[in-house]
């Protein structure tokens, strides 16, 4: 009977029949008095609290004076429990309608979840995953290496000097939105910024030279030196061999970036090689390399908790936040994507901030729906 009247439809005759009279009197008296408006009314912006109490006060002023109180309580257990349906019904397909839209991106509202950077999942050399975040402070042996889950932040890895078998590798993996940090077993220390892969021995014993493998994604490197052991870095056909310096290396584009910091490197793609002194930067594009001098900040700023673009076009910019954030983009103008922006922002901050700012120096409008921000052009005013 519930369903009958909350749907608005009529009973047929044999429904009808079955009822008892005060169920026959409590529909009777919700389609004449159109209670169902009410219900439209929440979704359309009352307040819920003046709904209620609306509602409240027509079943107690319209129900029957000669009633008895027996009658009467049976009578308002009906209205409520209608009452009741209409309101969730309402509030359900409010909520329905408003995920159904996108929402415009103002600063100070927050729309989204900060994303955790604490999140890493470690594949170790015979398959076996591990999800870091789950695990906080943990240790496990391996290959003879202690390994240790610092703060879910921080992977340690500790080798006793006396062996001198070669061991296997691990991969690290940090999602969209991770930040994780490596100490590898000779000592150096690798930053892995959100979206990227690493691979890299257990330990280093037992060879003659350091090899790791940035499979996709960046990372900021600060080798420990070892003239005895060349460290290289082989990332997407470029590889870059040191024996301790400090280098970033950015594969996220077409366009693969070894930034360097302190020290020197020599990066190298098939016949082509480059030596970079600090502050300068080799570019490995359709397979050649080239090198300029940069403002290294720009480039490292990520491990220090910071994001710099520096007359960055619209697309990059946006795919950096989506990857910093955990989000999906979609510009609904293609042009807008060549369009330069320049500004520097806290990885802390929330995205719906930057945002914002983005939008007043270019003339944009962004807007959210779930984890998807649209880009359009703003409205004339």
């Amino acid at each position: 009977m519930l369903g009958i009247v909350n749907s608005g439809q009529q009973p047929s005759d044999e429904q009808w029949q079955a009822l008892s009279p005060d169920e026959r009197e409590l529909i009777e008296l919700l389609q004449k008095e159109k209670l169902t408006a009410h219900a439209v009314e929440f979704v359309t912006g009352i307040n819920e609290d003046e709904a209620w109490r609306r509602l409240h006060g027509n079943i107690h002023t319209r129900l029957p004076r000669h009633t008895t109180p027996v009658y009467r309580m049976r009578w308002l257990k009906y209205a409520a429990v209608v009452a009741g349906l209409m309101i969730l019904g309402a509030a359900a397909f409010f909520l329905l309608r408003k995920n159904d839209r996108s929402i415009p991106v103002v600063a100070g509202t927050y729309i989204t979840e900060p994303a955790n950077p604490k999140r890493a999942t470690l594949v170790l050399a015979n398959g076996q995953r591990i999800a870091l975040d789950k695990s906080p402070d943990s240790k496990l042996r391996q290959d003879q290496t202690d390994i240790t889950n610092i703060d879910t932040s921080l992977l340690a890895y500790n080798t006793s000097a006396t062996v001198t078998k070669p061991a296997g590798y691990n991969t690290l993996i940090v999602p969209r939105g991770g930040l994780y940090k490596i100490q590898l077993a000779d000592g150096s220390e690798v930053w892995l910024n959100a979206e990227t892969r690493l691979r890299y021995p257990v330990h280093f014993n037992g060879v003659n030279k350091r090899t790791v493998f940035l499979e996709s994604g960046e990372a900021y490197f600060k080798v420990k030196k070892d003239r005895e052991k060349p460290f290289i870095v082989s990332a997407g056909g470029m590889d870059v061999t040191v024996t301790g310096t400090e280098f970033n290396i950015n594969t996220y584009t077409n366009n693969f970036a070894t930034t360097l910091a302190e020290g020197a490197v020599q990066v190298s793609a098939g016949a082509n090689a480059a030596m970079l002194k600090p502050g300068e930067q080799a570019i490995l594009t359709a397979g050649k390399l080239s090198s300029k001098e940069v403002d290294v900040d720009t480039y490292t700023a990520w491990i220090k908790g910071q994001i710099i673009f520096e007359e960055t076009n619209l697309e990059e910019v946006m795919n950096n936040l989506a990857r910093q954030y955990d989000l999906t983009v979609e510009f609904t103008t293609p042009q807008l994507k060549e369009r330069k922006f320049g500004g520097r922002f806290r990885k802390t901050a929330q995205v719906e901030d930057i945002l914002t700012a983005i939008g007043k120096a270019g003339n944009i409008q962004f807007s959210i729906k779930g984890k998807t921000i649209f880009v359009s052009p703003a409205a004339m005013q």
